[in-house]
């Protein structure tokens, strides 16, 4: 009788665990990614009680958050393209932005979808309305996906799919269910407290919240279809904030961003992860969720299963962003950050067309500035020449306004931070073609006519000052 009793204790709980772990036993997930454009870590759920985000604020409560995520460089094209082949973008000449020059991937290189589509996975990519989706690639290739949405797959197929969503990227948009009052929210330290600065940075923080809402229209389709529990998910944004100091920028703001992961139940433990996450890791992770042996070439780590890596560094890079040419590469161990700066006679205030036309904050330091009213620490970013290294201390200085590199610490820290820097750009950068002198002017030029276009729409002189972006701004923000 005892016998009997335990066996069929046994079996019960065998069928329970079965039923628990089917979906695990018959099929590989499906993965979708969700990516915002321009996302900081300004969501509630990483404590930013200014803005409302009830949708991720929930993703995140199911799943898993991660704390040090950043992207491979601070503005989208370059860090797409790396986050489509889980490879740094200097290691398949992708680095400057939306190059003119478009050329194949290296040899033995491929999109992810490839692998996906060896393994059976369905790719699509689509936004949010699900049309076509975003791509914004810095090399020449074919369409890479077999379709728009999931639906069109065939029965029981699994799925690789990305949903692009436009916000938070300028121009910003409204949210007048929640309209976030400007006089009440909390802006960086290393912006000026000025009518202009917080009024944009309450447009932007509006704009999350309209991302937080198709966020949960997305998240509703996959309850109504079924697929909630089937589904992995991972939500990040392409790169840091859009704005000055930010986006185009290797400091924080530019490259570290939200990134939550939620797994189909008991798949994985809920909570938050401290580790260090470069974005190219959600291309190697999805991947080793589907099954695929990772090609040998993959630079990104997966960070869940049974043969996750735990990252000792992080590495960001910058080079010519439309007409703003420049050459920069960062090193993070979590606590310290490293910038080395390879064009220090470029300021960090040289004219960038998209800056001057989209972002209030770029026309309105150069007009205090000029009058003598913009003060410490803000009128630091005005030099007419960057350090050649920015060393900082991200625990006691989270906005970087401290440059340790001529202090004892470097020595202690920076040096050994450098060399390690020093060392993987070496390799990284084994085989990189350079953009050719003709293809940059090209590019110079281009982002030099965007510019002025934009200001004939915006009704200004080709030429316009500071002085005449300010009015327009306040004109247009804060109606004066």
């Amino acid at each position: 009788m005892d016998k009997m009793y335990y066996k069929i204790l046994f079996l019960f709980a065998l069928l329970q665990f079965t039923a628990f772990n089917v979906f695990a036993l018959q099929k590989n997930p499906n993965i979708l990614w969700i990516i915002a454009d321009d996302l900081g870590n300004d969501l509630g759920c990483y404590g930013n009680m200014d803005v409302y985000t009830p949708n991720l604020d929930r993703l995140a409560a199911e799943g898993i958050r991660f704390t040090n995520a950043y992207a491979t460089a601070p503005v989208c094209s370059p860090s797409r393209s790396s986050l489509i082949t889980g490879m740094y973008p200097v290691s398949i000449n992708s680095l400057n932005h939306r190059t003119l020059d478009k050329k194949p991937l290296p040899r033995g290189i491929a999109p992810i979808t490839a692998y996906f589509r060896k393994e059976g996975y369905f790719c699509t990519n689509a936004d949010e309305y699900r049309e076509k989706g975003k791509e914004d690639y810095n090399f020449d290739t074919e369409y890479i996906y077999d379709g728009i949405d999931w639906d069109e797959r065939q029965p029981d197929q699994p799925f690789f799919a990305q949903i692009q969503i436009f916000e938070p990227h300028r121009p910003f948009v409204s949210d007048t269910e929640h309209p976030v009052d400007p006089d009440m929210v909390q802006v960086p330290p290393y912006y000026p407290d000025h009518p202009l600065i917080r009024k944009d940075w309450a447009m932007y923080l509006e704009s999350i919240q309209v991302l937080d809402k198709k966020v949960g229209a997305v998240l509703d389709w996959l309850e109504e279809e079924g697929l909630i529990d089937e589904t992995v998910i991972f939500f990040f944004g392409d790169h840091g904030r859009p704005h000055l100091r930010d986006k185009q920028f290797l400091y924080e703001g530019g490259l570290r961003t939200p990134l939550i992961a939620r797994f189909p139940p008991g798949m994985a433990e809920k909570g938050v992860v401290e580790n260090l996450v470069s974005l190219i890791d959600v291309s190697a992770t999805s991947l080793a969720l589907a099954g695929v042996v990772l090609p040998p070439h993959l630079q990104g780590k997966p960070f869940f299963g049974d043969d996750k890596e735990i990252r000792k560094y992080v590495y960001g890079f910058r080079q010519r962003m439309g007409d703003a040419v420049d050459d920069s590469r960062s090193i993070t161990d979590g606590r310290y950050k490293l910038i080395w700066n390879r064009m220090p006679e470029v300021p960090w205030m040289q004219l960038s067309s998209y800056k001057k036309t989209s972002y209030p904050a770029f026309s309105l330091y150069q007009y205090l500035y000029e009058k003598g009213e913009l003060g410490i620490p803000f009128n630091l970013f005005m030099a007419e020449y960057k350090p050649e290294i920015e060393l900082y201390d991200l625990k006691d200085d989270p906005y970087e306004l401290k440059n340790l590199a001529n202090t004892d610490l470097f020595q202690i820290i920076g040096k050994q931070l450098f060399q390690t820097l020093k060392n993987k750009i070496t390799a990284l950068e084994h085989g990189k073609e350079t953009e050719s002198p003709e293809t940059a002017e090209k590019g110079v030029k281009s982002g030099r006519s965007y510019g002025q276009l934009k200001l004939e729409k915006m009704g200004l002189p080709k030429e316009a000052n500071p002085s005449q972006m300010v009015k327009y701004w306040e004109k247009e923000l804060l109606n004066k």
